[in-house]
């Protein structure tokens, strides 16, 4: 495995970071990686890859101090019940209104 995938979620391989790393300025933060390669950003929001997206900054020696690293996003929002029965009365169609 020459070049194995870090980021399993939007397929960011290790070759893909290491040229991220090595295009950088003096320092790099976590999040210009993710912005720059899309690590991070999938389902997972960097549950599976921070450990070793961390561990690559860390290596090159150029990683900020005081990284608070990736901020992560819940991939689902909460569902009003009233919302879900709306929707189900319309056949499974669109939603005519929404809360929250």
């Amino acid at each position: 495995m020459n070049n194995p995938t870090i980021c399993r979620c939007e397929d960011v391989t290790l070759r893909q970071l290491e040229d991220c790393l090595a295009a950088g300025g003096t320092e790099v933060s976590l999040r210009e990686v993710k912005l720059q390669t899309r690590a991070g950003m999938g389902i997972c929001q960097g549950r599976t890859c921070l450990p070793l997206l961390a561990a690559l900054v860390d290596s090159t020696g150029r990683g900020l101090p005081q990284d608070a690293g990736l901020v992560r996003n819940q991939p689902v929002r909460p569902l009003v019940l009233a919302d879900l029965a709306r929707f189900a009365s319309n056949g499974g169609g669109e939603a005519t209104r929404c809360s929250g």
